[in-house]
């Protein structure tokens, strides 16, 4: 379980990288034919929207995968450490239920709304909206692997 967490977080980063450069590049074109030629796009923006989306849910899933989200550990930090154990157990299990909850209802909204395209590029409404789902099953996977014996090395 944990090669396969790690091959899906490496992807992840790379995704992430390109999706960046291609928002960079959107946003410097963007500026540089505005300013320099006069030309404004009417896409660039609504490119990086959607590529911004897709860099906040890579980056938080993998976050949750380190722990190195923003948590409150103030009473953990005070608790013996079986109760800490099972306790960061507890939040694992109830992150990976949010994440279920958040894969099945974000793909029914998604299905629900198939056929919309967005106002400037007309891509597919649904390549936002599968954040949702994208982002819940992420969470489920990276939470569940937590629950896993090795988990405390994933701090490491």
């Amino acid at each position: 379980m944990r090669r396969f967490c790690d091959l899906v977080e490496k992807l992840l980063k790379y995704v992430a990288v390109v999706v960046v450069l291609l928002m960079l590049l959107a946003l410097a074109a963007q500026v540089f034919l505005r300013y320099v030629f006069g030309i404004p796009l009417s896409w660039s923006e609504e490119l990086a929207l959607l590529g911004f989306g897709w860099v906040v849910v890579i980056a938080t899933a993998i976050g949750v995968r380190r722990m190195t989200h923003a948590r409150m550990d103030l009473l953990l930090n005070v608790l013996p450490s079986s109760l800490r154990w099972a306790l960061e157990r507890l939040i694992s299990l109830m992150l990976c239920a949010l994440g279920v909850f958040l894969a099945v209802y974000g793909w029914q909204y998604m299905v629900e709304t198939r056929g919309a395209t967005s106002a400037a590029i007309g891509f597919p409404i649904e390549l936002l909206y599968a954040l949702a789902p994208a982002f819940g099953v992420l969470l489920a996977l990276f939470s569940f692997e937590r629950l896993l014996p090795h988990a405390e090395s994933l701090n490491e």
